[in-house]
């Protein structure tokens, strides 16, 4: 997989290095490893890096660095909501991790993924976010180190973002509102989070969808991405998730935390173009909606 760019007049006298990074984004980390495989072309020649281009030049950059992710490839079927040669965004169904464990090594996302990818594609599992077993929803993963590290300065900077549906219980006063609070480990346990004054912050936005018998469909934003964040958050405001044990929701309706990833947005990592891509609701939410 290759990216290429045409050195512009207002580039001129630059170094290729300056330009990758500049113009294309790569960082030091990714240009010292290109360096190492002689992974950059100009004009179809291979060019050190501290080479000054004049305009028209043409640099060819190789995006794959042989890495991979020592974890079984599995036929599993996977639901792709975007894909090209730069990223995936699959829907993960609940009922799955997305990374294996020692005990749990086969049967995750990550080995779903990787037999999904072609010969072209790096065999590295690089996704930008994690969900949790029982929480539905979109993930987006990058193909390849370069589309890794442009969306993950995305995510630093809130311009890839994620909205989940939740169903939480009882009905929320206010119809839309923000909960700041910083969230660590309990003490306790080695899954459980909690709301705690040396966690570190978490913002999560939340607005009413409708309100349900005795319940309440929200639409929620992450403006951080602490573990179990819309979890803990709104547990500790008195309202958790419906048909999650851990944090105190009632188990009626649904056998698992009625979390769903429905939507994320980010600039493309290679174009720049805006993508937003949405998920449907999956089918045990839509029936606790409308019991």
């Amino acid at each position: 997989m290759k990216l290429s760019y045409q050195v512009t007049a207002a580039d001129a006298g630059l170094t290729a290095e300056r330009i990758m990074q500049k113009n294309l984004g790569f960082s030091r980390t990714t240009i010292r490893k290109l360096k190492r495989l002689s992974g950059v072309v100009v004009n179809g020649q291979a060019a050190y890096l501290n080479k000054r281009l004049q305009e028209g030049d043409q640099i060819s950059v190789n995006l794959r660095f042989e890495e991979y992710t020592n974890v079984l490839p599995q036929p599993i079927p996977i639901e792709i909501a975007y894909e090209d040669e730069h990223l995936l965004i699959v829907n993960k169904p609940h009922n799955m991790l997305v990374h294996p464990l020692k005990h749990e090594p086969e049967n995750t996302l990550a080995n779903a993924i990787l037999y999904h990818f072609d010969n072209n594609t790096e065999p590295v599992f690089r996704p930008l976010s994690r969900l949790d077993r029982n929480t539905s929803g979109l993930v987006v993963v990058a193909k390849h180190a370069h589309a890794g590290f442009r969306l993950a300065q995305q995510l630093s900077s809130g311009e890839l973002w994620r909205e989940y549906l939740a169903v939480v219980g009882g009905f929320l006063e206010q119809e839309s509102g923000s909960i700041d609070l910083p969230i660590g480990r309990c003490k306790d346990s080695k899954v459980k989070r909690m709301v705690c004054p040396d966690g570190r912050r978490a913002i999560t936005y939340y607005q009413v969808k409708q309100y349900l018998a005795d319940s309440t469909l929200a639409r929620l934003r992450l403006v951080t991405g602490r573990t179990h964040q819309i979890r803990v958050h709104m547990s500790h405001i008195g309202h958790p998730l419906v048909g999650d044990a851990l944090y105190g929701g009632r188990m009626e309706g649904i056998n698992r935390q009625a979390l769903h990833c429905c939507r994320v947005g980010m600039k493309h990592p290679i174009t720049g173009n805006e993508l937003i891509i949405d998920a449907p609701i999956p089918e045990d939410m839509r029936r606790l909606i409308l019991s």
